[in-house]
């Protein structure tokens, strides 16, 4: 019953710390700690409850890394994109099917044009509407 006590306390506590510093990692550590707590009434094995502990603390950070890792990499990429919306290319002769092949930052990109403007295509300056993964979206 003593185990149950000091994981409530240390619960309680490290809760405490994650209002002060604001940090969720350490409230995952409160939370497993406040779990393990739980599971001391059932559970009379110290290593299964800090076997318990242990697996939640680790298990769940590892998941909030991962997840921070990905938000992190989607904003990165999301940044890069930003940055050509809106710049000017030029279009030299569009094809049939409303396709043109560009020059834009040193590379050769397919383009299309985003909006059905009839069959009014004619060459000239377009800015970039919209960066797919192989072609670049067009409007006049």
């Amino acid at each position: 019953m003593g185990l149950s006590y000091f994981c409530f306390i240390a619960a309680a506590v490290i809760g405490a710390m994650d209002l002060y510093f604001g940090n969720a990692f350490l409230l995952v550590i409160s939370a497993a700690a406040f779990t393990t707590a739980l599971f001391s009434f059932f559970l009379s094995s110290v290593y299964l409850q800090v076997a318990i502990f242990t697996v939640i603390s680790l298990l769940v950070i590892s998941y909030l890394m991962l997840l921070q890792r990905h938000l992190r990499e989607v904003d990165f990429y999301s940044e890069i994109l930003r940055r050509h919306i809106g710049k000017t290319v030029t279009v030299h002769e569009w094809r049939h099917n409303r396709y043109a092949t560009v020059q834009y930052n040193g590379r050769v990109w397919e383009a299309e044009i985003a909006f059905n403007a009839g069959g009014n295509l004619r060459a000239g300056k377009y800015k970039i509407w919209k960066m797919l993964s192989n072609r670049l979206v067009l409007i006049p």
